[in-house]
Formats: C-alpha cells, sequence, structure tokens
C-alpha cells in the first residue's frame, strides 16, 4: 500500500469545494443554521482524536481515518455532500440533544446511554476494553484485580467509554485525568502514568506508533463491546445507513478500509517524527554535494565524522541510549549522506557539469543546520526504543532522488522488518 497522506473521502476535489466544504465545518462548529447551499448535507459529528477511525489534521483541520472515509461514501450513497461537526467525547451527548449532526462517526461504542438517546447502526466492529503499558511492566497488568490498587495510576480521557469503564471496574486505581486523547499514550511512555485500559483495536494501533509501549492481550479484552453509527432517535436516514453499511460489510470494503488506516503512519507517532528528521537532514545533502563539487573537495571528512561518532556516544546515555546504538544510527546518517553525494557527483561527471553558478555555504549555512538537528536527532532515537515496521516511518521526500540512501538511513530503524 503507498502512504499517502490521504482526506476523507467526501472531502471536494477542487480548491472551491475544499473551501466551501472548511466553511462549512467552521459554520457547523459555531453552531450557526445551515446557509441556502447547505442544503443537501450529510452533517457527521467526529471527535477527530480518535485514530484509526477518525483524526484531525491540526495544522490543515482536515479529518482522515476509516471512518472519515466511510462517511464520505455514506454521503454519496444518500445523494449528498458531507460536512464535519467537531464533537468531543465529554460533549457528544449534549451535541446529539441539540441537533448538531445528522449522524456521529469515529469509533463510536454502543453503551447503554446512547441507545437511550439516540439510534445506532448495524454494528460494524466487535471489540472490547483491555491494557496498554510500558512492554516491561505488562506482566503487572494482566487482570482486573491487578489494575484495581490505589498504587497502580491510569490514564484516561475524560467523557467516553473508558472512564465509565474505568470508575465502574477499577474503582480503587489512582486515574490521571488527560484531555487530550491523541497525546495520552505519551503520558506512559513519559512514566508519570502506569497503563490506560482502552479498546483492543486502539492498544495495537498505539503500540506500532509507539515501540516502547505494548498491548495487553488484545484478543482476549476483559469486556466485549461494539462500535456502529449513532442517529438521532426516530431519524428517517437509519434504513438507508443500516442498507448501505450492511453492503459495506458485505463486499469487505469497510474492513479494507479499517485495515488501510490501522498500517497509516500518523503523525503523532514518534517514529514517524524521527523519519521527519531524518528527511530533513537527507534533504541538505543536494547542496552538500554542489558546494563539494565547486571546491573540488572530497566527499568523506573522515576526521569530522569521527568528531561528530565520539560527541553523540557522549550525549547519548544523558538521553537513556545506548551510546552504541546511538553511534550505528548516526553512522547510517552519514553514509546515507555520502550515498546522496557519490550519486549526483556521478551523475554530474557523465553529464560534464561544469560549477554551478550558486551554491549554498557549507560552513556558514548548511553545517549549522545539520549540527542544530543532532540533538533532535538523538531525543527521536530516545523515543523509538526498538525495531519498528517500515510503513512506521512513512514516505521520504529523499525518495524522489535517493531511495538508496533512504533505505541505508533506515535501516538501523527497521532491523529488516517491513
Amino acid at each position: 500500500m503507498t502512504n499517502r497522506k490521504r482526506q476523507g473521502t467526501g472531502a471536494p476535489d477542487r480548491a472551491v469545494g475544499r473551501l466551501a466544504g472548511l466553511a462549512l465545518v467552521l459554520l457547523l462548529a459555531g453552531g450557526v443554521t445551515l446557509p441556502a447551499w447547505a442544503v443537501g448535507v450529510l452533517r457527521v459529528g467526529t471527535t477527530g482524536d480518535y485514530p484509526p477511525f477518525s483524526y484531525r489534521d491540526p495544522a490543515s483541520g482536515q479529518y482522515q481515518g476509516s471512518d472519515i472515509d466511510q462517511a464520505g461514501r455514506l454521503a454519496t450513497a444518500l445523494g449528498r455532500r458531507v460536512a464535519f461537526v467537531p464533537t468531543t467525547w465529554k460533549s457528544l451527548l449534549a451535541d446529539q440533544a441539540a441537533g448538531r449532526f445528522d449522524i456521529a462517526m469515529g469509533g463510536i461504542s454502543i453503551l447503554a446511554d446512547r441507545q437511550a438517546q439516540g439510534a445506532f447502526s448495524l454494528p460494524y466492529l466487535q471489540d472490547g476494553k483491555t491494557p496498554i503499558a510500558r512492554c516491561g511492566e505488562v506482566d503487572r497488568y494482566q487482570t482486573v484485580e491487578q489494575l484495581n490498587r490505589p498504587q497502580v495510576r491510569l490514564v484516561v480521557n475524560p467523557g467516553g467509554s473508558n472512564e465509565r469503564y474505568v470508575r465502574a471496574l477499577l474503582p480503587a486505581a489512582t486515574l490521571v485525568m488527560h484531555p487530550d486523547n491523541i497525546t495520552i499514550f505519551d503520558e506512559i511512555t513519559a512514566g508519570r502514568a502506569d497503563v490506560m485500559v482502552t479498546d483492543a483495536i486502539e492498544t495495537r494501533l498505539q503500540q506500532q506508533l509507539r515501540p516502547g509501549l505494548c498491548a495487553i492481550h488484545p484478543d482476549k479484552p476483559f469486556e466485549r463491546s461494539q462500535k456502529a453509527y449513532w442517529l438521532a432517535p426516530g431519524s428517517p436516514l437509519k434504513r438507508d445507513v443500516d442498507h448501505w453499511l450492511r453492503r459495506s460489510l458485505a463486499s469487505g470494503q469497510a474492513a479494507a478500509t479499517l485495515e488501510q488506516w490501522l498500517v497509516y503512519p500518523w503523525p503523532e507517532g514518534p517514529a514517524r517524527k524521527l523519519a521527519l528528521l531524518v528527511d530533513e537532514r537527507l534533504s541538505l545533502m543536494p547542496d552538500v554535494a554542489r558546494y563539494k563539487w565547486n571546491q573540488q573537495a572530497a566527499i568523506e571528512d573522515l576526521p569530522r565524522e569521527r568528531a561528530l561518532i565520539e560527541s553523540v556516544r557522549g550525549l547519548a546515555a544523558a538521553r537513556g541510549l545506548s551510546p552504541d546504538r546511538a553511534a550505528a544510527f548516526f553512522e547510517a546518517q552519514i553514509e546515507a549522506s555520502k550515498v546522496i553525494q557519490r550519486e549526483l557527483f556521478a551523475q554530474w561527471q557523465a553529464a560534464g557539469q561544469g560549477r554551478f553558478e550558486t551554491v549554498v555555504d557549507l560552513a556558514t549555512q548548511i553545517r549549522p543546520r545539520l549540527d542544530a538537528l543532532n540533538p533532535s536527532l538523538l531525543e527521536g532515537l530516545a523515543a523509538v526504543p526498538g525495531p519498528v515496521a517500515r510503513v512506521q516511518l512513512g514516505e521520504f521526500k529523499a525518495s524522489a532522488f535517493s531511495p538508496s540512501a533512504v533505505q541505508t538511513a533506515v535501516a538501523p530503524l527497521t532491523d529488516g522488518q517491513r
């Protein structure tokens, strides 16, 4: 699968459509009465904080995820345009009661109070609650009895099914409330919490995004639950929604869409963040090569390379890193840089390239940027404690001019994993 950054299926393709869709989201978010041009819109309430189902990019405001794709398909089947209405787990019931959306989508569990207030579609996923913790401590949190103790710091997002579950079944645990469902798992990684109990599908995804965390018996959750789409009571849409969903499930489209987003390199993952830093370093190498070409300088600078590796070894321990692991990672970055320079030199020699008219100065412009990246690369490496699947790293811009350099740079991170 090609891991491109994707938008929801229902997002308009042309610039005018994108602007209209964004304007509609803003209108809906503010509770404004829909204008005439919005007739024929399917208003979809979604939290935007629950990958793989629904995620709102903070920079663009666009939504992504399996249920975002499904919302677009549903709107098309109904002959409408989709508009996403921001909501939260804490305000979901109130927003539905206020009629702010026609249907809620985004990993919503079937709960008794939601059933009492609205109508659910056919279920599209069987799931259940299970723990996720630091990989070295999974034996401590296998059972309800182990979790239900005051010394266990259990992090939870307010307002959703997770909070209801832990308050009902784990009343003795010490709850650590964290309002951001995107960064909540970092509380465990950072040691500010011990464990989280959440949907099994989310634990599977997060252990991919955060290699230091491990899902605990996700195939045998503490209880079983179902996910579905949530409509107003007596909604005239329910029959059509069920008809569309039944076909989507039978064709395998729903399952395939969810699987695609389970392997997507979500931006909050530390592996992806490290990959972006690696890509930034590689992107500087064509400028390095042009400078050296003009100066007729050697590609290798062994004294500088040795000094960098020694410096990295000295800084690694303070970040909880093995000096050998840090050195191997930076040696790979150095070699990847030289791969790009060698490839470009070979191309220029074959083409009879003369001096470049303008180049970026290595000493005053490029090298300071490289030096500034090194601490961030170390921090990023410390956040990725073990090998990751290649798909978690996402795409590299450097692949456009040197796939072999990218392969060299990521080799210490993937350790042969695909």
